[in-house]
């Protein structure tokens, strides 16, 4: 369904950049444009508005607006969240950029107050607004009804506990009819919050203090976890030692699979990781050698004594890089088995397990990979019941519904469309997406997936190398539909969408 503002349609397109354009079917007549608005549009960079050009083709005018660098506010927020803060910041700079206005000539009720025609750039306050240089409308306090719309709009994005905050704010602004008036509190609001946290953190401070007085020795320091830092290379197998020091033989874990070796019977080399004091032991080591080597070349010097003292200085340094670096060489002998394998002796505490003892784990089956395939593995059926059909579980009945799939290893991969709003991208700490691309030339909000009425639609939301359906660039923010079967690509991952 073609969307309309102020009986104009619009919609997104990329020419050399991207922009949203809005016309008429018909074309829109010059009549209805301010010439004079026209005029300083063109002669003026007015600050917080979207760059605006006047295309006429075949007597047909359209509006062109660069959306380049900017991100459309109702995406934002649908990603991003909205806290108190924010709301208060985005709402003064919009105020600002409506007074401004006034020093262009232009007409407050020109402004298209809502959320997928308002951008932002790279902070809250980096707002730029959608201006449309028609004739001035006659109602004159209609541009204080959009504000109201749009803080009310806004305000349903907030968490329960912040939004009744700020409705009591949107009760104090309802009776301001007048931008000033809407500057001085939305200033007073902003001036609230840090306050409000500075405040926080001297109540916290203080009960910190009062705690460690009653009882400083009942206080515990929280525990670290182990992936917020990577521990030590010596630290690394501590655990493992530990337990294959401490537990007995047969509660050992088994191991899931058995190396494979090579091509020939060489003995296959590993490297046991040292701790700290072991390591400064093998360095004094290695110092202690060298520094005989020269002793007993200053003693008998000569050319031949120089050369091979320099050789087993440098073959030690490097032999104690590689202890520092890898650990300790161990070499693990193999036997042959009973079946042809290659099977390793295991020593723990001590005692050598045989090769027989070690059985490794079955890999979990997947069952829908089984059933793909079964026809490659499937052997004759039970004589006595010939015509017998092979029950394939209640699982293949079951529908799997909207989903992306790609291929990882030889593997397909899939995740369901469980959401009304599907994101794609790279993400970060604080940006959570629904499917994590693990590329380079990804963005943080890349693409989005929605269902519509009509089904699934893709939208490429203003990523920096752009989106491909079914192998054509996506129009940023323009919506497409999608179809079973449909290749999606971003940068290099190829996915596909399945309903």
């Amino acid at each position: 369904m073609t969307q309309e503002v102020f009986g104009l349609r619009y919609e997104f397109l990329f020419r050399h950049g991207h922009y949203m354009v809005l016309y008429k079917e018909d074309g829109l007549d010059s009549k209805n444009l301010s010439t004079l608005q026209v005029r300083m549009l063109e002669a003026n960079d007015v600050p917080n508005l979207l760059p605006l050009e006047i295309q006429e083709v075949d007597f047909r005018i359209s509006l062109l607006y660069n959306l380049s660098a900017k991100r459309m506010l109702a995406h934002v927020l649908k990603v991003e969240g909205l806290s108190k803060q924010h709301f208060a910041k985005l709402m003064y700079a919009i105020v600002c950029a409506l007074g401004e206005s006034k020093n262009y000539m232009l007409f407050e009720s020109g402004y298209v107050l809502k959320d997928n025609f308002i951008f932002i750039g790279s902070d809250w306050s980096d707002v730029y607004l959608t201006y449309v240089p028609l004739e001035p409308i006659n109602e004159e306090d209609s541009v204080f009804k959009s504000m109201d719309c749009l803080m009310k709009q806004l305000s349903q994005k907030l968490n329960d506990n912040e939004r009744s905050k700020v409705i009591t704010w949107l009760e104090s602004l309802a009776h301001i009819q007048s931008l000033q008036g809407y500057k001085e509190k939305l200033l007073a609001l902003m001036d609230e919050q840090p306050l409000l946290k500075e405040a926080s953190l001297i109540s916290n401070h203080n009960d910190d203090d009062e705690q460690e007085t009653v009882n400083p020795l009942n206080m515990q320091m929280p525990p670290v976890k182990e992936n917020e830092l990577p521990k030590p290379l010596w630290k690394r197998n501590e655990g493992q030692q530990q337990i294959r020091k401490n537990t007995p033989i047969g509660e050992l874990p088994q191991p899931s699979s058995v190396t494979k070796l090579n091509e020939g019977q060489g003995n296959p080399v590993s490297f046991v990781a040292i701790s700290g004091r072991s390591r400064t032991i093998v360095l004094a080591v290695v110092i202690l050698l060298i520094a005989f080597l020269w002793q007993n070349y200053f003693t008998y010097p000569s050319t031949g004594t120089l050369q091979i003292t320099a050789g087993i200085s440098i073959l030690l340094m490097n032999v104690w890089f590689v202890i520092r670096t890898l650990g300790l060489p161990s070499f693990q002998r193999f036997v042959k088995g009973s079946n042809g394998v290659n099977l390793p002796f295991l020593s723990v505490a001590g005692k050598k397990l045989e090769p027989t003892q070690v059985t490794p784990t079955l890999e979990p089956i997947n069952i829908q990979n089984y059933y793909e395939n079964l026809h490659m593995h499937t052997t004759l059926l039970n004589h006595k019941k010939p015509n017998a059909t092979v029950f394939l579980g209640r699982l293949m009945n079951k529908s799997l519904g909207a989903r992306i799939e790609w291929q990882f290893e030889g593997t397909t991969k899939s995740v369901p469309l469980n959401n009304g709003h599907f994101t794609m991208g790279r993400g970060d700490a604080s940006l959570k997406v629904d499917y994590v691309l693990e590329e380079a030339g990804a963005s943080r909000i890349h693409a989005e997936i929605s269902k519509v009425d009509e089904g699934y639609v893709i939208k490429d939301t203003g990523s920096t190398n752009g989106t491909y359906l079914n192998g054509e660039q996506l129009v940023t923010y323009q919506t497409y539909p999608l179809k079973d079967g449909d290749e999606i690509r971003i940068v290099r991952q190829e996915i596909k969408f399945r309903l």
